[in-house]
């Protein structure tokens, strides 16, 4: 008698072990996440929003109602709700880092490896002739701190004047030897001076000549500075050992140990960078490595965290000659007017849950589960899947491909089934038999430009033999 049994959607993505002898969680989640309703929904798409002359990479924060964009070679545009971008530029940044900001009383610092820039809403401008050349910079209570580049000091401006800077105002870090390679002011009021072995929280103090005393350190270092980001009331960052970490106090905790041989493996942390972003009414960390050889052998690894249930999921862009994925094209990333954009290579992106292409372009949804074994030496007589139907238009539906890998001989063609003309509203899409097996992976496509919800995945099986 053939029983239905579920396949699991809500697994852990588990990269930590080769894929063959991976028997639970999933082997790869890409374009695509586990909701909090334990199914699986794909990730949205982008629209072009703003195209701006040639300039590199983007980089995106805001000054009062209007999105700024800075880009790689310098230059600094202010970026209306239509889109017009306006070159805002009399000083260029510069330095070749990637830039950070601060939000001021009345200017957006930034700051990219040299002098550090002010930005008044007309023009970009240095800010001050004494300040340190820096890589970072924050704003506390009137205060605009940022680290001397290659040093372990920090510097601060005079209170409420952050174009006055004395060379007296400087604080050592002193938990470690190593240079300031990192700062970030935390909403709640903390200053997070951070170097490759070591981490230590400031705060203000209200009397005496120096502004600012160390708390606390952590026993963990940011290796890769601009990996450090803020989220779920906590600070993270990838460490000295690879491990991306979420420390709060003085307690750290790796949350990478399911990707523990992902990160491990990464040949180039250049350029590397984490942000909190939310999507679709859930929040994730998002962790980009741009210059890292990825596992279809081009450059660029960019990963989701969703802090609130511990899963990681990946995202990718298509490359249409080569017939496999690439870098997805994410530099930045800034919420603005209810929306959110992405920063890319010479354009600005608008994140569209009305799309899942790539401005235009497929972006693969794909689920690898491991090799289920639990199931025994058995034959699957149908597989179905309960997902979210009427997605196409009225005259053209979109497609879900299912195959699977028997006893890891490999993956045989994906059976293809319709996800609905608008207005079919029917849960259930039924694949036929599989075949017979001890060992079972299946593989979950769409290609389409389409909304995919799955909410379940059966197999309806007859034992044939032992379990496994």
């Amino acid at each position: 008698m053939s029983d239905w049994v579920s396949v699991p959607l809500d697994a852990k993505m588990f990269q930590n072990v080769d894929e063959t002898a991976l028997t639970r969680g999933h082997a790869t989640l890409e374009n695509g996440f586990v909701t909090e309703a334990s199914g699986f929904s794909r990730w949205p798409g982008l629209t072009d929003f703003c195209l701006l002359p040639s300039q590199g990479r983007i980089y995106l924060t805001f000054w009062g109602d209007d999105m700024i964009a800075q880009t790689q070679a310098g230059r600094l545009y202010r970026v209306n709700r239509a889109g017009i971008a306006e070159d805002k530029t009399d000083v260029a940044l510069s330095g070749g880092r990637r830039p950070t900001f601060a939000q001021t009383d009345d200017y957006l610092a930034m700051a990219a490896g040299s002098q550090i820039l002010g930005f008044d809403g007309k023009k970009t401008f240095v800010l001050s002739n004494d300040a340190p050349e820096a890589t970072h910079v924050g704003f506390l209570d009137g205060f605009l701190i940022a680290n001397e580049k290659d040093s372990g000091r920090f510097s601060y401006s005079t209170a409420g004047a952050v174009r006055v800077w004395d060379a007296l105002d400087t604080i050592a870090a002193a938990g470690s030897s190593d240079p300031v390679t990192a700062l970030y002011v935390t909403p709640f009021r903390e200053i997070l001076v951070c170097g490759p072995q070591s981490v230590e929280q400031y705060e203000r103090l209200s009397t005496g000549d120096t502004p600012f005393f160390r708390r606390w350190s952590v026993a963990e270092g940011i290796a890769q500075p601009y990996t450090l980001a803020f989220g779920d009331n906590a600070a993270w960052g990838v460490n000295q050992n690879a491990e991306f970490v979420r420390f709060s106090g003085q307690i750290s905790q790796s949350t990478s140990d399911d990707l523990g041989r992902t990160l491990t493996g990464i040949d180039d942390w250049d350029e590397s960078w984490a942000q909190e972003i939310q999507i679709k009414g859930q929040k994730f960390i998002l962790l980009a490595a741009p210059a890292a050889t990825n596992v279809y052998g081009s450059k660029g690894i960019t990963l989701l965290f969703d802090y609130r249930q511990q899963r990681w999921t990946s995202l990718w862009s298509w490359d249409t000659d080569a017939g496999k994925p690439k870098h997805y094209p994410v530099w930045s990333f800034q919420r603005m007017w209810n929306k959110n954009f992405v920063g890319g290579e010479n354009r600005i992106y608008q994140v569209d849950t009305g799309t899942h292409y790539i401005a235009g372009g497929t972006a693969r949804m794909l689920l690898r589960t491991a090799h289920l074994s639990e199931l025994g030496e058995t034959r699957i007589d149908n597989l179905r899947v309960r997902v979210k139907r009427g997605v196409g238009t009225y005259t053209q539906s979109q497609m879900i491909g299912i195959r699977a890998n028997r006893d890891n001989r490999g993956f045989g063609n994906f059976v293809r089934k319709s996800l609905g003309l608008a207005g079919q509203r029917e849960m259930w899409i039924e694949f036929g038999g599989f075949g017979c097996a001890q060992t079972w992976q299946f593989e979950v496509e769409v290609t389409d430009n389409c909304e995919v919800e799955i909410v379940k995945m059966q197999t309806q099986l007859t034992p044939l033999g032992r379990r496994g």
